[in-house]
């Protein structure tokens, strides 16, 4: 996975310029104009992984990335739903159980208690998270961290009021924990299905959000999609597939997302 992830990454510097989110940030502010292909590398879910295998091989190669956290899960305080049901359907080999979505996740503590599965112990264990001391010596190495939400949620399940509180009660949390002087939300999941109101609501209290449907436009200006990375396919076919279907959907036009 490590070699993988290194040639990926020298793909991606022999093609296109690393830059830092403020970099990015500023690019937006000026319209996006610039003749320099370049990326910024992102990371969701404030895995502790971050802190122990990926910063120091970006270190090494000096490649700025921001990592978006879920504030509930910081210091291993709480876990992911589909975490618990991954744990559960492993104990218990049962079929159906990596559906249960987020509406429902109050079932799979009960559940666990019946199996006898405790996933404190596990995260006091297994400690798959960040800690805030973690969090603090990645922003003094020079890494930019951003909002992913409170507790990771399908945001197009959730009322325009749950929104904009797992959004703004997460990036207020970071703010005030760890100083900082931006304010940058990636979507869980998808930002699929969120309207125009709530980022009408947030964009006063952002600079940039990120979603993740590939190399297309978005009729929110300050909302910037992102190219999914997370398959077995290199960096290379991943991005040339990328910019295939781009220009096939630009011929239909069907690369812009549209807000209602």
């Amino acid at each position: 996975m490590i070699v993988d992830f290194e040639k990926d990454l020298d793909y991606l510097t022999k093609n296109f310029k690393p830059i830092s989110l403020a970099e990015l940030i500023a690019l937006k502010k000026n319209g996006f104009k610039t003749s320099e292909n370049y990326f910024h590398i992102t990371f969701d879910d404030g895995l502790s992984e971050l802190y122990n295998v990926v910063a120091p091989i970006l270190l090494k190669r000096k490649i700025p990335a921001t990592f978006f956290i879920n504030t509930d899960f910081i210091d291993n305080n709480d876990l992911f739903y589909r975490f618990k049901a991954s744990i559960l359907a492993e104990k218990v080999a049962a079929h159906g159980m990596l559906d249960i979505d987020y509406n429902q996740k109050q079932d799979l503590d009960e559940l666990a208690e019946i199996v006898k599965i405790d996933f404190k112990q596990y995260l006091e264990t297994e400690k798959p998270y960040l800690t805030s001391s973690q969090i603090k010596e990645l922003i003094l190495q020079g890494f930019t961290i951003g909002a992913h939400s409170k507790n990771h949620p399908l945001y197009n399940m959730l009322s325009e009021e749950d929104q904009l509180k797992q959004t703004l009660e997460s990036l207020d949390f970071l703010k005030n924990e760890f100083q900082l002087e931006y304010s940058v939300f990636s979507f869980p999941f998808t930002d699929d299905g969120v309207g125009k109101e709530f980022f009408k609501k947030i964009e006063s209290k952002v600079d940039i959000t990120f979603g993740s449907a590939g190399i297309k436009k978005d009729s929110i200006s300050f909302n910037l999609q992102r190219i999914p990375m997370e398959t077995n396919l290199s960096a290379e076919k991943i991005i040339k597939t990328q910019y295939f279907y781009c220009l096939l959907k630009k011929i239909f036009k069907k690369n812009i997302i549209t807000r209602l």
